[in-house]
């Protein structure tokens, strides 16, 4: 992706600037990349292109679909979190307010300019698997308004660890989930703020699915550390 910083070996860029998300819709336009919807209660996602960013008049155009129902599950809501996996990376961002138009003589869907967008590639720092004896329990967003059961599967101190959690849950690019509690074995209680980077729809080995996000630590003290640490020796 062109529109990444040469120090590309980061674990991932959180984009807020207009100029710097402009680039990387611009490349997903130019190299006519896909960009794909889950879309709640329907076994199908949502499949697209971008056929028109416009940073100056601040809104996007993607294509619609052949399936009038996932253009209708679309339509119908508010926020919508697109996601595209451009060769190594991972581009994910949130566009509000869709609505239906033609453009170039298509069906198409206009929706508001992103205000965030994230671009992952590959890790910086290490990450540790938590092994299935010693569960990583979690409260996310304890701190916060929506509290919710999470299990936190691989873990980094200064990259991208892994929380898994219930599938109905839909975490938005740049979502912090406040004062976090984590319930680690043999160390109590550890509370840390986690900022979601990323999300996604997986299959559980029994079957079952599941989400998760990839999220960074946020002013993690030392019990977090001391509990990376610990893995680290593993």
């Amino acid at each position: 992706m062109p529109a990444t910083p040469k120090s590309a070996d980061m674990t991932g860029h959180l984009l807020r600037s207009s100029a710097q998300i402009a680039r990387v819709l611009d490349s997903l336009v130019s190299r006519r990349e896909n960009v794909t919807v889950e879309l709640p209660g329907n076994l199908n996602r949502f499949t697209g292109r971008i056929m028109h960013a416009d940073l100056s008049g601040q809104f996007i155009i993607v294509t619609a679909t052949d399936d009038e129902s996932l253009n209708a599950a679309l339509l119908a809501r508010v926020r919508v979190t697109f996601v595209s996996q451009p060769g190594e990376w991972h581009v994910e961002f949130v566009a509000v307010e869709p609505s239906g138009i033609t453009h170039e003589g298509a069906p198409a869907i206009r929706l508001r300019y992103p205000e965030i967008l994230t671009v992952q590639q590959r890790r910086q720092f290490p990450r540790h698997e938590i092994p299935p004896v010693v569960p990583l329990r979690c409260v996310a967003d304890a701190g916060g308004f929506t509290p919710f059961d999470a299990e936190i599967k691989d873990i980094s101190l200064g990259g991208m660890s892994v929380l898994f959690y219930a599938p109905d849950i839909m975490l938005e690019p740049g979502t912090v989930l406040v004062g976090s509690r984590i319930n680690a074995p043999g160390a109590g209680s550890i509370t840390v703020d986690l900022e979601v980077r990323y999300s996604k729809v997986v299959t559980l080995p029994d079957g079952s699915p599941a989400r998760y996000s990839g999220f960074l630590f946020v002013n993690a003290g030392d019990d977090l550390k001391n509990l990376v640490d610990t893995f680290d020796m593993r």
